[in-house]
């Protein structure tokens, strides 16, 4: 469209004789608007000019012919970056639009709570009468006291009350200790079950010095019921049973 108003002015602008402008048709149905014949391949029609030009018209179809060149110069000059410029004022714009998706709680959060309750753990454990290696022990199971808190939805009151009671029994210490590390939520291992108890074993024959057992062993007299089997052990004559601790 530009160009063909360059075309137009440029006809005003030579006077009537040269005001004839053509429009060519060419093979695939375009059509264009020349101020010369088309070429031969083209279909050719004169547009008729059917006012005369004044000189005054002239003119000013002179002076807008090279304002409209000025102004097409201009455009084709223009630097991509101007373009490039407002494109990436469009995406910014667009991704302002977008909804801001909220932020993950900072993992950090949960490592300082849990190293919190492990602290505490520690604490309510090393108060407690017994010996140093069970402490160690239920230090070491109070290590899983903060995740396990956190898991399981167990409050900070509950936790306390739980101490709290504890405290309060006249359980032995290191009975205590293990209790105080199951309420923060230590991961305490199952108390070791005492070795059974020798069952008795009958006397079957005895001397001046002794007696044996259903069993072959040997117990040798010690005075006022107590007898001392071939291994050192110390035993306890109840009738015609033996009983060792």
């Amino acid at each position: 469209m530009l160009k063909y108003l360059l075309i137009l002015a440029a006809a005003a602008a030579g006077g009537a004789a040269a005001a004839q402008v053509y429009k060519c048709k060419g093979p695939d149905g375009k059509v264009q608007f020349s101020d010369t014949l088309c070429k031969a391949a083209h279909t050719s029609e004169a547009v008729p000019d059917r006012m005369p030009v004044t000189r005054q018209q002239q003119s000013e179809a002179q002076q807008r012919a090279r304002q409209m060149q000025d102004e097409a110069a201009a455009l084709d000059q223009q630097p991509a970056a101007t373009l490039n410029a407002g494109q990436d004022a469009s995406r910014s714009s667009a991704r302002q639009a977008e909804p801001q998706l909220t932020s993950p709680t900072p993992v950090a959060n949960n490592e300082g709570a849990d190293a919190e309750r492990v602290r505490l753990c520690i604490r309510d454990v090393e108060r407690q009468a017994g010996s140093q290696k069970l402490k160690a022990e239920m230090i070491t199971a109070c290590r899983t006291a903060g995740p396990v808190q956190r898991a399981t939805g167990t409050s900070e009151s509950a936790v306390s009350d739980c101490v709290k009671n504890v405290e309060r029994t006249g359980a032995a210490g290191k009975v205590k200790a293990r209790q105080i590390a199951i309420c923060h939520g230590g991961d305490v291992p199952p108390e070791p079950l005492p070795p059974p108890r020798p069952r008795p074993t009958s006397i079957t024959s005895c001397d001046r010095g002794g007696c044996w057992d259903d069993v072959g062993n040997r117990y040798n007299s010690g005075g006022g019921g107590t007898m001392f089997r071939n291994d050192g052990k110390a035993c306890q004559k109840i009738g015609d049973m033996l009983q060792c601790n």
